[in-house]
């Protein structure tokens, strides 16, 4: 058996990954389902920030019947990849729309998985999101570095 390394996304790959994770960002905002079929692996699972998990075919109905997305903001991604896998991983705003009309902000932190298809397209398997929530301990240094990194580039 071999076992394919972890490494960075060379820049070729994370270029194609970034455009396939922008290409979702606008069809959830324009609620464009086709690019959206075309994006989404038949295989996905979508793991909302509070914890709801829909399939693909779910996942479409939720976003076509409720047209949720009115914002999404994206932080430095980091992307690793492992043989046809690729792991992205960073900061997420979603600005969403409520059942009472009024919106609400979700931010955290949010890990994607693709896959390189037959085709040679890169399709999402799954997502997860982790909302920001109560820290009970102090940061250690590299993790307030981290964050002050992150408050950075929310100002911007």
């Amino acid at each position: 058996m071999t076992v394919a390394p972890v490494v960075l996304a060379d820049s070729a790959t994370r270029a194609a990954i970034l455009d396939v994770e922008e290409r979702r960002r606008r069809a959830l905002l324009e609620v464009d389902l086709d690019t959206l079929r075309d994006l989404y692996d038949d295989s996905l699972i979508h793991t909302h920030a509070p914890g709801l998990t829909h399939t693909k075919a779910q996942l479409l109905e939720h976003i076509a019947t409720r047209a949720p997305y009115k914002g999404a903001t994206r932080g430095e991604l980091t992307i690793r990849v492992i043989g046809g896998v690729a792991v992205m991983t960073g900061r997420l705003i979603n600005r969403l729309g409520s059942p009472d009309g009024s919106e609400r902000t979700v931010a955290g932190q949010v890990i994607q998985v693709l896959r390189r298809c037959e085709d040679g397209a890169w399709r999402f398997v799954s997502f997860q999101m982790t909302p920001d929530g109560e820290h009970v301990w102090a940061p250690t240094a590299e993790e307030k570095a981290g964050l002050d990194r992150i408050a950075q580039e929310e100002q911007q």
